[in-house]
This record gives C-alpha cells, structure tokens and sequence, in this order.
C-alpha cells in the first residue's frame, strides 16, 4: 500500500473533497494521514509550522494538498517548505489547479484536474507497485522540464459508487499555533461545533459570472448537469456519522443544488430523515426557482432550522452582468413563501455581493430599497465581488484593467471583507435591522441612500440616528427573540423534538 498524506490549509476540520479521497484510498488499501492547518487565512505560516508539515510528511510516498484559489500562497509556502527539507512528492488538486494547472506546476510535482477521487486512487496503485504512472488520465504531471498533460477523466456518474466522507479520526493531525495534535473525539467536537457538513450533489444548473462553476463549464459541459445522490446514500451516511460522532446535534447540506431534487425526492429524503436521523437540519442549496411550498414543509417536519438563498443583488444590470436571469418578482415570491415558516425556521440567511467595480449608487439603492421591502426577521451575508481565475468576470476584469496582478488583486482577497464605504454601511445597517426583526421602512431608505440627501448631509445624520438605535433595541431585540425562542421550545417539546429544542436553545446562547 501506499502513503499517503493529505493536507487542508483551510482553517477548518470541513473539507469535504479531501475527507472523500481519504475514504476512496482507505477503501482500496492505502494508508492515509490527514492533516488540518488551522490558521487565519491571510497569516503566512511561522518556520515551526513548516518544521512540524515536513516531519509529519517526510516517510509519505505523496503528498496531497487541496487548493482553493483564496488558499494558493499557502500552498505555495507549504510545497516550498516540503520541497527546501526534502523531495517528497506533491500533488495538488482541488478548483485552482483545476482552472490553473500550468501555474500550479511551477510549484507542485502534478496537479489534478477535476473531481480527482478515480485519478488519485489510480496514482496511487502505480506508486505502490512501482510503475510508471505518468499517462494517469486527469492528472498532468511536470517531468524533465516538461509538462505532461493527460487527457481528462469523465465526471463521475454514479455518485452513490464514492464513499462517504472520512471521519476515521485515528489518522487525522491538527495543526494549530504551531503544535500538532492528534484528532481524537473531543477535539474533533471542539472544532465542529456540534455540527457535520455534507453534499447531496454536484453540478449547477445555473452560469452565475462570479462562480467557479462559470469557469468549470467552459472546461466540460458536463458540470451543468446535476448529479444527484440517492437518499439512500445520504441516509446511510447521516447514519454512520451519528453513530461515530454522538456529539452531532445538526446536519447541513451544503452543496448548490439540493432544492433541485424534485418534490417527491424530497419529501423520500424527509420521511427517512424525521425517522432515522432526527437531528436538527439546515439547507444552503436554494434558488428562487426551484423552491416550492411542499419542499420546504417537507423539510421542516423533518427538523429544518435554516436555509440560505443567493439573492446578491436586485439591481437589473448587474443581474445581467452576473448572468441571473430570475426576476425580483420571483425572488420576493421565495422570500416571502419562507416567511410563512418564520415560526419553524430559526435562521433565516439571503447573500448580497457588494464592492462591484462596474456598480453605480443606483444599483446599490436598488438593491437596498428591495430587501426594505422584504419581510423580516432575516440575516444578510455579505461578500466582496472576487474575480475567480476562468470566470466571466475574472476576464471582463482583466480587459478592462482592473485586475493588474492575480496575487494581489485576487488570490490575496478575503472575500468575507467588505469595503467601508457609505453604501456599504447601509448594508450592515439594514442587517442589524433585518437580523433583529425590525426592519428599515422603504420610505427611510430612501432618505438614506438619496444622492442629494447626502449632499445636504441629510443621509448621514439619520444614518447616525439610527445606527445609535441599535445600541438602544439590541437588549429589546435579544428579549424579543429570547420569548419567541421559548414559544418554540414550548411547541417542540409537546411534540417531542428534542433535537430541535436543544438546536434552538444553542442558537439563543450563541447570539
């Protein structure tokens, strides 16, 4: 058998595809080591960090490390540091080899393109036996001064035929301020915080201009067809990782399309959830268009707690520069169909882009005056518009000049930061608002974000009125949400819903 050590630079226990290709090399008898770095993402690691990757890799036959694009200094200091002590072999792979292999070279020994779990299993097979492993379909390799570019693999069909994530915890390291640990129970716990992430599918039925998937597209068309996982699949799993995770109190699926499996589908997933899971559940796979009202009750009388829809902007000009081709109508239509289960859904989250460069104020107040009108209580996320390597953006950008260096203008970004600007700030005002179930009236909005207001100085004193409100409604907000918080609790446990009780009674702790 094989090596092998797989390394996550991600500042988090959650990775997903790594977990997966451990479960695929385990199950064809290979030895696997994962380690997670858990460190802030813009830090540059310390030489003790560097010190203590090589020890911990130096015996490996290879050396596996996943690369986001956000993550890719990181990986470069982490191969560098490998490389400068030794000459263990390092595969990269993950969305940015993916879209950037010629570059990745230029650091990794090979990189692997695409989804990776049949190509990896298959390096590893001809290392162990010692063949020639250079013609591996989806992997191009750097050799004699040279790159090898193998043809690419087909997506994976089946994807009932994977494993389930590896949470094996007796082979898994942590790696954090500097000193490494090994994963055992407790830890592992610490880290997930009670709660296990999985994916019900791949692939995306939409072309967004900002996404990866945008990108992944032009490489094969492939990746526009949703790839769905059998509930019995998703089932088994939730039941493995119950029993060798008790302190699960939650599960969320994480992945683009959930909400495209179809209302029967849905409701299979549900009956066998409520049944044989019977935890907490939270949903990120929801667009406007494919949500309908027997999805979500469905789901909630499996346990539904949360959801989260990509609104990102109301703007009609910036919706067609992001290829969202839905109409506010039909977005305010979804909102508003969630509200209905305010009382069932403890969180309630929509995403907003902001820092567009090609944005004008009257996008901005388009955005804001529509999420005014929007019925509370729900919670915003916001993140600053990054131009991912290979997507429509990412080109429109470099045209026009406003990406000058992919280092600094894109790989080095925190895309959870947002600018300080004055419209921004009418964001987080609303969130405060929105979060706390009062709300921004459209009217005061309007005062808010008017050019001429501001000029006048208008805008900014109300917006100072109102964000010293905030000090004045948080403990009447956290009150508020503290008797409805109970009111619930109230109607779970004459149910019976433990789970979601305890799920509740976390979430009002934690605000």
């Amino acid at each position: 058998m094989a090596r092998i050590v797989l390394i996550s630079p991600l500042s988090t226990v959650f990775a997903i595809g790594l977990r997966i290709l451990s479960a695929c090399l385990k199950k064809n008898g290979h030895e696997v080591k994962l380690l997670f770095i858990i460190a802030d993402i813009s830090e540059q690691y310390e030489d003790n960090v560097l010190d203590e990757v090589w020890n911990f890799s130096r015996d490996a036959d290879l050396v596996g490390i996943s690369v986001m694009t956000n993550f890719f200094t990181k990986a470069v200091q982490l191969t560098q540091g490998l490389k400068e002590k030794g000459d263990v072999p390092v595969i990269w792979g993950g969305i940015h080899p993916t879209l950037r292999p010629v570059e990745s070279l230029k650091y990794a020994d090979m990189v692997c393109l695409g989804e990776g779990e049949e190509s990896l299993v298959e390096l590893a097979a001809k290392i162990h036996n010692r063949e020639d492993f250079l013609g591996v379909p989806g992997i191009w390799f750097k050799h004699n001064g040279e790159i090898i570019r193998n043809e690419a693999r087909p997506l994976i069909k089946d994807l009932d035929s994977i494993p389930s994530q590896d949470f094996g915890y007796e082979t898994h390291y942590l790696l954090s301020d500097g000193r490494l640990q090994k994963i055992d129970e407790s830890l592992l716990g610490k880290y997930m915080g009670g709660h296990y992430t999985t994916v019900a599918s791949r692939g995306c039925y939409f072309d967004c201009s900002y996404c990866a998937n945008n990108a992944l597209k032009k490489i094969n068309q492939d990746w526009r067809r949703i790839r769905k996982r059998s509930v019995a699949s998703i089932i088994a799993e939730l039941k493995t990782i119950k029993e060798r995770l008790p302190f699960t109190k939650g599960v969320q699926i994480d992945d683009d399309a959930f909400f495209a499996y179809t209302e029967e589908e849905i409701a299979d997933f549900a009956q066998q959830y409520k049944s044989n899971i019977g935890l907490s559940l939270g949903v990120t796979g929801i667009s406007p268009t494919t949500i309908s009202r027997k999805k979500i009750q469905f789901l909630i009388d499996a346990g539904l707690v949360s959801l989260r829809m990509g609104i990102q902007s109301a703007s009609e000009r910036k919706k067609k520069l992001y290829n969202r081709h839905y109409s506010n109508q039909q977005v305010e239509e979804a909102v508003r169909l969630i509200h209905e289960f305010k009382d069932q859904i403890s969180l309630i989250r929509y995403d907003i882009i902001l820092d567009n460069p090609w944005e004008t104020d009257e996008d901005l107040a388009a955005t804001l005056m529509f999420l005014a009108r929007l019925p509370v209580p729900y919670k915003l996320i916001f993140y600053s518009l990054t131009f991912f390597p290979g997507t429509e953006l990412y080109e429109k950008a470099r045209r026009e000049g406003i990406i000058k260096d992919d280092e600094r203008d894109v790989y080095n970004k925190r895309y959870g930061i947002c600018k300080e600007t004055y419209r921004n700030k009418l964001f987080f005002l609303l969130a405060e608002y929105t979060d706390n179930s009062f709300g921004i009236s459209p009217s005061i909005m309007s005062l808010l974000a008017n050019r001429k207001m501001q000029d006048i100085g208008i805008s900014q004193l109300l917006f100072l009125i109102l964000k010293a409100f905030t000090v004045i409604f948080r403990p009447i907000a956290l009150k508020r949400k503290g008797f409805r918080l109970m009111r619930k609790g109230f109607k779970e446990l004459a149910k019976g819903n433990f789970s979601k009780i305890i799920d509740y009674l976390k979430r009002g702790s934690s605000r």
